[in-house]
């Protein structure tokens, strides 16, 4: 056990130094932060657009009186919710015809209505499409019986204040305390599984290159190849925190120098996970590690088989696919604390890791941690024992030494 961890540390060594000191590695670090720098220009343009474009306008074909009314409604529902919560309301000058008129506002595409309002706050008409019904037209119901009761009011010399509401701060609600742990367990889930995603998928070409020049045939040879394999491993694991340190430096040092553009970034939540955030984080980074090891074995030994570029292409799309069902089955722990599915995503050995982070945001036990990270230890393992037989026998040719659970190759077993 020994020798095969010193030949892994070798590897490990002389993969990360052939990767890292190397002008692409350069642009493998720079190409997510420009991704990310894409994705937010984008959603903000996209965001600010929709925004625009899904909007709703509403004309109002009445006489000035109603409109008045109704505008003033509104302005008071808007100051209680947000402007966004109500259609934006348009004052139209009444034609004879009013349904004529309403059909050909509705009509028109450079106001783009999307309903008319027509008659009096006592007859009140909405015209337009059905679909706008449970959208527009709830809401536009709200706006003409508030106008009412007010006008009612108005009629009888009286107008109701809005009450002035007491407040008695408190530290925490249970309500609240449970939004932002779930919304700190999806985020743990999230941030893990896409980290993992952009670079466990690597490895799927690791063995292609080496295999075409015999190079793993020399290294099979020198060193046990289960140490072969864990030093890959360990030498991707290694690149992958080097560019998570790079970027979680570069969004720190974005943070303090636009602390007012970006709030969001220098703050954690008000409410911590449930075991506290040192214990979140340092969780949060080995079960990172643990989720790479685990699915990076797979990919490996998957990536093993593929004799070109082109297989490790067409393995891309499956593998990904595999990733996403694996995210879904750990999502079923959030928010639950019971059933099939939430154990299943506990034990199944690749979802451990995603469902874990998430139960500790949620629950302040420790000892589920140890037991998971142990637990998730022993299938790398049997994961990479696994890959190192299939290897050996399809691309090395070489009969089986051994049991897939013994750690390393039998004395006086030499591939051929």
């Amino acid at each position: 056990m020994r020798n095969v961890l010193e030949s892994a540390f070798v590897i490990a060594r002389r993969d990360f130094v052939a990767t890292v000191y190397t002008r692409t590695f350069i642009l493998f670090l720079l190409a997510p932060l420009i991704m990310f720098a894409l994705a937010m220009g984008v959603g903000a343009v996209s965001a600010q657009a929709d925004a625009e474009a899904t909007r709703d306008s509403v004309a109002i074909v009445a006489d000035s009186a109603t409109v008045e009314a109704v505008q003033r409604s509104r302005t008071r529902l808007v100051a209680g919710t947000s402007e966004q919560a109500f259609p934006e309301l348009t004052a139209v000058q009444p034609a004879e015809n009013v349904l004529v008129q309403a059909q050909a506002l509705l009509a028109d595409t450079e106001a783009n209505y999307s309903a008319v309002l027509s008659g009096t706050l006592e007859r009140p008409v909405l015209t337009g499409p059905e679909k706008i019904e449970d959208g527009v037209g709830k809401r536009i119901q709200l706006i003409v019986d508030e106008a009412r009761r007010d006008a009612a009011l108005r009629d009888r010399g009286l107008s109701l204040e809005l009450a002035p509401m007491g407040r008695v701060m408190t530290e925490q609600a249970a309500g609240n305390l449970r939004s932002i742990r779930h919304l700190v367990a999806r985020t743990g889930q999230m941030v893990i599984f896409f980290v993992t995603l952009m670079l466990a998928t690597l490895l799927l070409s690791n063995l292609v290159e080496e295999k075409s020049n015999k190079v793993i045939e020399v290294l099979a040879a020198a060193v046990p190849l289960d140490a072969v394999f864990l030093g890959k491993l360990m030498a991707m694991l290694a690149m992958s925190v080097v560019g998570l340190l790079l970027w979680g430096g570069i969004i720190a040092v974005a943070s303090m120098l636009y602390v007012e553009v970006m709030p969001v970034w220098a703050e954690l939540p008000p409410i911590a996970p449930a075991v506290g955030w040192p214990v979140f984080c340092v969780l949060a980074i080995l079960y990172y590690a643990t989720n790479y090891m685990l699915l990076g074995a797979l990919f490996l030994g998957i990536g093993g088989q593929a004799n070109s570029v082109r297989e490790v292409q067409t393995l891309s799309m499956p593998i990904t696919f595999l990733q996403m069902m694996v995210l879904l089955l750990a999502m079923t722990v959030v928010g639950n604390s019971e059933g099939m599915w939430v154990w299943l995503a506990y034990i199944f050995p690749l979802s451990s890791p995603l469902a874990m982070i998430a139960l500790a945001a949620q629950s302040d036990l420790i000892w589920p941690h140890l037991l998971a990270l142990a637990w998730q230890a022993l299938w790398v393992v049997i994961i990479i024992r696994i890959g190192v037989s299939m290897f050996r026998r399809t691309v090395l040719k070489s009969p089986g030494s051994g049991s897939h659970f013994s750690f390393g190759r039998k004395k006086g077993t030499q591939p051929s």
